[in-house]
């Protein structure tokens, strides 16, 4: 399996577009700083210092009376976010920990999460053309009369796709904390997480890998996704044509649909961004944490029940 693994990973080191994935990703998580310190100059008000006349605890005792009123003014809706919010506003009150307003490699890190929108884009067009490739240059002829059985390729292909995505958040990962150590210095404050109606004070650093983790669950449907449609129509241009389509649309559609119908949460795009499930802001009202768990791992089963079936089950001149 191993020897399969790597045989997949060297035919993706031998493409130039792999290099290429790499240093956009180099170049946009260290290009960030420079948006960032332009952002925290536009954002400098000499007058602030006047305007301010509350000390940050009344600050955040006068956003919970609003939080509050906002919450009293619709007690039938739903108010993820904000119950968060005021879940740690009282937290920091009652702890004494002053929010911090200074970047640091932490603060610059969480602004470059936005990246990992790229990085699936990049594991998308990996996962999509993996298999719809072999069949599109006629390579899959010289896989199949290898002594291995079919679901042992099926795996070590999918397995690649998980490797190259390691990389990429590597990449990610260690290309924007030295820009951010560089650019805002080392200073750590706690991090505060709201789940399940608790607060949890972690370390920037476990925040960090926490969210990344998260968003890493978001690549994974979306790369089997692809993986999926790749074995289905083993046509490389369509497959990773037709994983795009929905990799960009297919939450904004949901979102849609959700605004009117309920059932819209059952839906795979629903249930992929677990980082807006803490947060409070699910893409369709009413999705829970657990829900979105069993709906992930049905989905996650079915995609990969379909591929077997396709890759293993199909003759190969079909």
């Amino acid at each position: 399996m191993i020897n399969l693994v790597q045989n997949e990973l060297i035919k993706w080191f031998r493409r130039p577009s792999f290099y290429v994935m790499s240093i956009i990703l180099i170049g946009l998580s260290v290009i960030g700083v420079v948006f960032t310190i332009m952002m925290g100059s536009m954002m400098d008000d000499p007058n602030q210092g006047q305007e301010q006349q509350l000390g940050w605890k009344e600050q955040l005792q006068q956003d919970n009376e609003s939080l509050k009123m906002s919450m009293d003014a619709e007690p039938d809706r739903e108010h993820g976010y904000l119950d968060r919010q005021y879940a740690l506003n009282e937290y920091r009150i009652q702890n004494d920990l002053e929010p911090s307003s200074e970047n640091s490699v932490w603060t610059y890190i969480q602004d470059n999460l936005g990246l990992t929108s790229i990085i699936t884009l990049f594991v998308v067009i990996i996962a999509g053309g993996t298999i719809a490739s072999e069949f599109t240059w006629g390579t899959i002829k010289l896989l199949m009369i290898r002594p291995i059985k079919r679901s042992r390729i099926l795996v070590a292909k999918y397995l690649s796709v998980l490797v190259f995505m390691f990389i990429f958040f590597f990449i990610f990962f260690v290309t924007s904390f030295i820009a951010g150590a560089i650019a805002f210095g080392m200073e750590t404050a706690p991090e505060l997480l709201y789940m399940n109606g608790e607060v949890f004070e972690l370390h920037p650093l476990v925040f960090i890998l926490f969210k990344l983790l998260l968003s890493s669950l978001g690549v994974i449907m979306f790369a089997t996704i692809a993986f999926m449609i790749s074995s289905v129509f083993r046509n490389n241009s369509l497959a990773i044509g037709i994983s795009l389509f929905l990799l960009f649309t297919g939450a904004q559609i949901t979102q849609l649909i959700g605004m009117k119908f309920e059932w819209a949460k059952y839906s795979p795009f629903a249930n992929t961004n677990f980082n807006a499930l803490i947060d409070g802001m699910p893409i369709v009202a009413g999705t829970t944490i657990w829900f979105s768990v069993v709906m992930y791992l049905l989905y996650f089963v079915l995609l990969h029940v379909v591929s077997f079936i396709t890759f293993v089950k199909r003759d190969i001149a079909a």
